[in-house]
């Protein structure tokens, strides 16, 4: 899907301006994805060291292109990446052969940043950091996700477009789940029912590790574990996502195994309640991201579940799974239209069942829209 990563640029080198910024240092990851367009890598299984790692990415000029400083072991792929891609303007092939510190410098020597703020990403080594000092003494080092993150907060169109198609094979792949989950498998079955039917439906990867908790007062939490082997009187109580398009899904719901017990369908209700009565405050400019937890909140907490209410209410998703604004106390950012949040009320009876909900929502004039349609009933198996 094409994103207008030109338009992306020209704001940022706008409030670059504003601020005195004359150069940007961005890693490879989800800011410099959703400015450039250049992919992220899977994540590592274990710690990767490659030679000069430290200034390997991408230098945003304020009035030049950028320049990327990639290893000679995988520079090909960021090569790759560049291509088609006229906002890029170079990438240099660091040779192990070459001093890092001597490739910063001749990368810095192109600019005039002498007395000019220098921003960076704020996910970046402390090597990367201090070398920044020690090459640019009279600089002033500045976080790059000021600039970018209140970017990021408001989803255009061809973003929304992704992430509802995130939605949608979410709901596909719930619904595959809820027609194959049976008494007998255990967690760690369903856990991988779910990954093997996102790959299956087109998705990228997870965009998170995928949780499916089975819970019941025979069975407490507790006492869970992934050979846990599901029984009648067991709550399923699903946490899982994908990315699809670079963009993300989160999604939550509860499934009964025989006929629920009269505490779960309490808890379920009011549980629904609470998410249903939040989406319907999620109009632009009307509430702050603390307000509107504090709405659904209240109603969990005047039933009596307050203490069973153990995280925040949501986060904001796009092409990272949690990412600002959040809801929850003490973030008093103002809902804007664009904002797209996950709101995920739950209430947890400490060694027994639980119940959560848990859409993807965008904040529009007249309250908020979900982006997974699958249904909110009590699910029994």
């Amino acid at each position: 899907m094409a994103m207008d990563y030109e338009g992306r640029l020209s704001r940022l080198r706008e409030t670059m301006r504003e601020k005195g910024i004359v150069l940007m240092y961005l890693r490879r990851g989800a800011n410099l994805f959703y400015l450039t367009g250049i992919k992220r890598r899977g994540p590592e299984l274990t710690d990767s060291n490659s030679y000069g790692d430290y200034i390997h990415g991408a230098y945003i000029s304020l009035t030049g292109g950028i320049t990327i400083i990639a290893p000679r072991m995988g520079g090909s792929g960021w090569q790759k990446e560049a291509e088609g891609k006229p906002w890029i303007t170079e990438v240099k092939i660091l040779d192990e052969s070459e001093r890092p510190k001597e490739v910063l410098k001749r990368v810095f020597g192109e600019f005039n940043l002498r007395g000019k703020g220098v921003a960076i990403e704020e996910r970046a080594w402390a090597h990367t950091v201090l070398l920044f000092r020690e090459v640019l003494p009279y600089s002033k080092l500045v976080n790059a996700n000021e600039i970018i993150e209140p970017m990021r907060m408001i989803k255009d169109s061809d973003e929304i477009a992704a992430m509802k198609k995130a939605g949608e094979v979410t709901d596909r792949v719930y619904g595959k789940v809820t027609d194959s989950i049976e008494r007998g498998m255990t967690e760690h079955d369903v856990q991988h029912l779910i990954d093997d039917l996102f790959k299956k439906q087109g998705a990228e990867y997870n965009s998170f590790v995928t949780s499916a908790k089975f819970r019941s007062p025979n069975q407490p939490w507790s006492k869970s574990g992934i050979d846990r082997v599901l029984e009648d009187g067991d709550i399923v109580s699903f946490d899982f996502g994908c990315v699809y398009d670079g963009y993300c899904s989160d999604f939550g719901r509860i499934i009964s195994v025989g006929d629920p017990a009269p505490k779960v369908r309490e808890i379920h209700d009011l549980v629904m309640t609470a998410q249903a009565e939040a989406i319907r405050q999620m109009s632009d400019g009307e509430l702050t991201c603390e307000q509107l937890d504090s709405a659904a909140r209240g109603i969990i907490e005047r039933a009596g579940y307050g203490e069973n209410f153990v995280h925040r209410l949501g986060h904001g998703i796009g092409i990272t799974v949690h990412e600002p604004p959040y809801l929850y106390l003490p973030d008093n950012t103002v809902l804007r239209e664009g904002m797209t949040f996950t709101v995920e009320p739950s209430i947890l009876l400490f060694d027994s069942w639980s119940a959560r909900v848990e859409d993807v929502v965008m904040v529009t004039k007249n309250g908020g829209e979900p982006f997974s349609k699958y249904h909110k009933e009590l699910t029994i198996i």
